[in-house]
């Protein structure tokens, strides 16, 4: 990899993880992350401190501890200033800032939330102990998703700009990921029915599964960093599955099955019948 020339790049992004019969034929499989091009590792994506498994605590003190993510953000701009009301400022941008992250963190449980209305809607299930924490930093907007509390991945919504890491355009975003992993990532054209939303392109290592999807309508691309060993076993982690909330109760649709009818109504009476022989009219 070409990780001194293009750790910028790196840093900036955050992340940045039968036929039956002769006449049968056999539908196409679904696209898995297993299949997506093996670079020699996306470590170089991701602070050093992130690992997978972590608790929601403990990526809080990644950010929030002495000396953590927020300190070193902060440090080069307090570092030439005065004591004074301008330090002030900052440190308690910077306080607050740790604050709200240590308050951010929130549980799929049974009930709706307004991450069903953005395009996060298809990283997490409900009532399977799912949770996520949001952050921006860096320029971007950060979210860590957790299964039973541990961290399994790591969504980067970055936007696309002139001046920004990977460029202005969803192609120019994959072109430096490209040059950055040595290796042309797997392109997938959106394909709801096989679970592909949008545009995507990815990667793999040992241990870890790298998503650039397309997000150009928002001037974004989301860059989605997941643990494999979750993926590998994501739909026994997620036993309960998503309901239609306006569907009919099993009970009370197998009474209605043959229509319902008012008991006291009219009967229309009943004229004769135009198939039964003369003389039984």
């Amino acid at each position: 990899m070409k990780r001194a020339t293009s750790f910028a790049v790196a840093a900036a992004a955050g992340v940045v993880l039968a036929m039956t019969g002769a006449a049968a034929v056999a539908a196409p499989p679904k696209p898995s992350a297993a299949d997506a091009p093996v670079v020699p590792t996306l470590a170089a994506l991701h602070e050093k401190e992130l690992r997978w498994g972590l608790t929601h605590m403990e990526v809080t003190d990644i950010y929030n501890v002495n000396g953590g993510l927020f300190d070193r953000e902060y440090a080069p701009l307090i570092a030439h200033l005065q004591p004074g009301s301008e330090m002030q400022r900052l440190e308690s941008d910077r306080d607050a800032r740790k604050a709200n992250f240590a308050r951010n963190f929130a549980i799929f449980a049974d009930s709706p939330s307004g991450f069903d209305v953005t395009p996060l809607h298809s990283e997490y299930t409900y009532n399977n102990d799912e949770g996520i924490q949001r952050v921006f930093k860096d320029g971007k907007n950060r979210s860590f998703f957790y299964i039973k509390d541990k961290l399994w991945k790591v969504y980067d919504e970055i936007p696309l700009k002139g001046d920004g890491p990977l460029g202005d355009s969803y192609q120019a975003a994959i072109t430096k990921l490209n040059a950055l992993l040595g290796a042309p990532g797997r392109v997938r054209a959106a394909d709801p029915a096989h679970g592909v939303e949008r545009t995507s392109t990815d990667w793999q290592d040992a241990r870890s599964h790298l998503r650039a999807d397309d997000r150009s309508g928002e001037h974004l691309v989301g860059v989605v960093l997941e643990d494999k060993r979750t993926l590998a076993v994501l739909a026994s982690l997620r036993p309960n599955k998503a309901t239609d909330p306006f569907a009919i109760d099993p009970s009370i649709a197998a009474v209605t099955k043959g229509g319902i009818s008012d008991p006291n109504a009219r009967r229309t009476p009943q004229g004769p019948d135009a198939g039964a022989p003369k003389g039984h009219r």
